[in-house]
């Protein structure tokens, strides 16, 4: 099974993937599925999910047709790759989890279509909540603004998920996440 978690900036999208990793032996973070032309956070260290890349690497990346989708997003490139999957399609003991945009999401479901399982969560918050939670992580006023103007978008494709969830109590949103991934084990 794949989890995408996808959501507007700030809503926690990180946190519940550490939290879930904890809680469920078999899930796994799909690492290095993702290239990024961003700069490493503190918080991406962890699960090491991306490869950095400057734009030029990135752009010749696209020409070579090694991602299954691509996205400019907050003015930086990010895309995942296609032989990254191999292991989600192979491994039939574990689960795996990943951050996925919005619009990427869409072309993963579509990739992996009829070879895994696919479950799609969408997390959101109040405006007023992702503003603190930015300013939390140290972000300047203007970033806050290009990241939180990027949600309306976001918020445009909550229909084509399977859960979509406002993350306000993390422990209420690990639990119905949990209970979620539950039921479509049993459907398998």
């Amino acid at each position: 099974m794949f989890i995408i978690i996808s959501g507007i900036s700030a809503s926690g999208k990180n946190t519940v993937i550490q939290q879930l990793i904890k809680r469920r032996n078999n899930l796994k973070v799909l690492l290095k599925s993702s290239c990024t032309t961003r700069a490493p956070r503190e918080s991406d260290s962890e699960f090491q999910t991306y490869n950095y890349l400057t734009v030029a690497e990135f752009e010749n990346y696209i020409k070579e047709g090694q991602f299954i989708e691509h996205e400019k997003v907050h003015g930086e490139y990010y895309g995942t790759l296609k032989k990254a999957f191999d292991i989600v399609i192979e491994d039939k003991e574990n689960d795996y989890i990943r951050d996925i945009d919005v619009k990427g999401s869409l072309n993963i479901k579509k990739y992996l279509n009829g070879k895994v399982k696919v479950l799609s969560i969408f997390l959101d918050a109040p405006d007023e909540e992702l503003r603190r939670r930015l300013k939390e992580r140290g972000e300047s006023d203007e970033r806050i603004e290009v990241r939180l103007s990027r949600g309306e978008l976001e918020r445009e494709y909550k229909k084509y998920y399977d859960l979509v969830i406002d993350n306000i109590d993390l422990n209420k949103t690990l639990e119905i996440i949990e209970n979620f991934i539950d039921k479509a084990k049993e459907e398998k």
